[in-house]
């Protein structure tokens, strides 16, 4: 049985079903502060650094996809990994939204969200130019809360190290559950604050623990749409990895479990 069937919440006390879900996206962030870029294995990686300062149209990412419209900026203390070229959508600039549309369906995507703040919002969709089905939609509010203080500042070394220490700086992995996937990505930020990113990631093929390794990072936490689904008060990776593979054991979990409270 695929997760498309059921999640399950493992808590102390028994097992929590959420029935029929459509899509659902397991969320982890980067393990250690200060990691800019992708460690998941087989993903295409693209940066700024080929593009102009200030508004680029139609930008290709080779064997990828395509970006209808993107605002880059130098690095300052809000952004740009390793003191590189940076996108961002708001702050005064000319964007105020950009849409990344998929060459093939995928079903995984990174990127180091950095200066997060609470007006930032990322969607994920089933079709191009963020239509179909909304699989998931994260906002810097609701994604980066459980990061600690050691997420907060600017991590590059030299003139911008330790500024903007208010604001979190980490590189998020997003995982679809197998049978999910989307085909554009829409970055928005409509007020006077920014959406600072780089280092994007992406692959086509789900997370396989079996010929992936340990999942990338710590979990964070399962978005269905605009619903958060729980994994556990502190998110498993094991758990997780069952969720992203497919939850063939169910039926003998729930055997099992019947028996002990026989």
């Amino acid at each position: 049985m695929k997760l498309l069937g059921y999640l399950i919440t493992l808590t102390s006390l028994g097992v929590l079903y959420v029935s029929q879900a459509n899509a659902t996206v397991i969320v982890t962030y980067a393990e250690k502060p200060g990691i800019e870029q992708s460690t998941f294995i087989n993903a295409t990686t693209y940066n700024f650094d080929s593009l102009s300062t200030g508004l680029n149209t139609n930008v290709s990412w080779t064997g990828v996809g395509s970006f209808d419209q993107l605002y880059i900026k130098t690095a300052d203390q809000y952004g740009g990994a390793g003191n590189s070229l940076y996108s961002v959508q708001g702050v005064g600039t000319s964007v105020s939204q950009t849409v990344l549309n998929l060459n093939n369906a995928s079903a995984y995507f990174g990127l180091w969200w950095s200066a997060g703040d609470a007006s930032n919002v990322m969607r994920f969709y089933t079709g191009l130019n963020g239509t179909g089905t909304l699989a998931a939609e994260f906002t810097t509010a609701s994604l980066l809360k459980a990061l600690g203080t050691a997420y907060n500042g600017n991590p590059n070394s030299g003139t911008f190290h330790g500024k903007d220490s208010n604001e979190p700086f980490a590189f998020i992995n997003f995982f679809a559950v197998e049978g999910t996937t989307w085909q554009s990505v829409v970055f928005t930020n409509s007020s006077s604050s920014g959406f600072e990113s780089d280092n994007y990631a992406s692959r086509t093929e789900a997370y396989n623990a079996a010929t992936d390794g340990a999942m990338p990072g710590v979990v964070l936490e399962a978005i269905n749409g605009t619903q958060v689904v729980s994994l556990v008060p502190e998110p498993s990776p094991t758990l997780a990895i069952a969720l992203l593979g497919g939850l063939t054991f169910t039926g003998s979990f729930m055997r099992s479990l019947r028996k002990r409270k026989a």
